[in-house]
């Protein structure tokens, strides 16, 4: 079994990565790049976080290849940078998947969001699930300023 990785930044409209095993093709398709928060608000440095409201919507799809193989995607996410800039630290960016309740604060390390078995017009062929953003906000520390990191969706695709 050899994983096949690709990497796609999460900085514009859509985008389109292939990852292949053997005569078989899986797609990754991004949309709702680039995420931007809204200026933040009384209320939510008095809640202590903001989120982006509109999410991340990633979609995986075999898109060629034999439709008798299983194979396991994996999708995963981490920033591209240390920090968000200014001073904050990258772990006061947080994301969850829309089907999930708890929030994962983004490091530099792959994390994985999901995995689901895929066989070409089969189980899981299309996928699909939008990640959320928020960003904790703390009186004392953030000065105003605009904070960034770029995003790195992974697509890991293994045949058993």
């Amino acid at each position: 079994m050899r994983p096949f990785l690709l990497t796609c930044w999460a900085a514009g409209a859509a985008v389109l990565v292939l990852a292949g095993s053997l005569s078989s093709q899986v797609s990754i398709t991004l949309t709702g790049a680039p995420n931007v928060f809204p200026a933040p608000t009384l209320a939510d440095f008095n809640a202590g976080v903001i989120a982006e409201p509109t999410g991340l919507l990633f979609t995986v799809n075999q898109i060629a290849g034999p439709a008798n193989i299983t194979h396991t995607t994996i999708v995963a996410i981490r920033a591209s940078s240390a920090s968000l800039g200014g001073g904050k630290a990258l772990s006061d960016l947080e994301w969850r998947r829309s089907d999930l309740a708890g929030w994962n604060a983004m490091t530099t390390t792959d994390a994985t969001i999901e995995s689901r078995l895929i066989k070409k017009n089969g189980i899981n062929d299309t996928w699909n699930n939008t990640i959320f953003l928020r960003m904790q906000l703390r009186w004392a520390t953030d000065a105003p300023a605009v904070y960034t990191t770029g995003l790195v969706f992974t697509l890991t695709v293994t045949t058993p």
